[in-house]
């Protein structure tokens, strides 16, 4: 039988404590450390951060997923994401001293995504991907991303073509002025980056994600 990859974790978040899994890579010493977030209805084991647990481990990143207080909790998310912005602080946190890798990036899905917009510009972040990005023009969300360029956060922002929680036209209107951020859209994809029958289109949307941490770790290689 196999041996389980991956190793269970706890640690304090805003609330409670919190589960999750860190995973090394097999070989090599990793360079960099990933920390994924998940969505509301979603879980640390949704297939899409899976799967790009598995990428990053063979790109040789160091991961960590957890779940947010309100799903150990069995509750709702907090007003206004602070509950979860400072579970994603405490999880970089945790990350900074189990790992020792100081270069750290951010991957989130729909609130894990808001979430790691928040905590992307609290400094010393080296990326952030946001995964079915929810925009339909409010004003502290276009703050937001704006803050990405201003603190020059390099960032892939993935949603789907069908999403009904995206103006399109109004995110692109923000992102087009920010030369760090690349958006990517999913075609046939709704807001959970699903197709029709509900189903999760991983591969193409893990080729995205691969394709950018290549990038990433070969410009710190440059």
């Amino acid at each position: 039988m196999p041996e389980d990859p991956d190793e269970a974790v706890s640690f304090q978040g805003s609330t409670t404590a919190l589960r999750g899994f860190v995973r090394r890579p097999s070989r090599g010493v990793p360079t960099a450390a990933l920390i994924l977030s998940h969505a509301r209805r979603q879980d640390m084991d949704d297939p899409i951060l899976m799967g790009l647990v598995e990428r990053a481990s063979e790109l040789g990143i160091w991961t960590l997923r957890y779940n947010f207080s309100f799903r150990e909790l069995m509750a709702e998310p907090s007003v206004g994401h602070t509950d979860e912005i400072e579970d994603l602080r405490a999880a970089v946190s945790f990350a900074r001293e189990a790992s020792g890798i100081p270069r750290m990036f951010l991957a989130g899905k729909g609130l894990g995504a808001w979430a790691s917009v928040a905590v992307a510009t609290d400094g010393d972040i080296a990326g952030a991907i946001l995964l079915g990005l929810s925009y339909e023009g409010q004003p502290e969300r276009r703050i937001a991303l704006e803050r990405l360029g201003e603190f020059e956060i390099p960032t892939l922002v993935l949603v789907g073509s069908a999403s009904e929680r995206t103006d399109l036209p109004a995110l692109r209107a923000v992102l087009e002025s920010l030369p760090l951020v690349n958006l990517e859209v999913i075609e046939g994809a709704d807001h959970r980056l699903e197709d029709r029958e509900g189903h999760p289109l991983v591969e193409s949307i893990l080729m995205k994600c691969e394709a950018w941490l290549r990038l990433r770790l070969e410009e710190e290689r440059a």
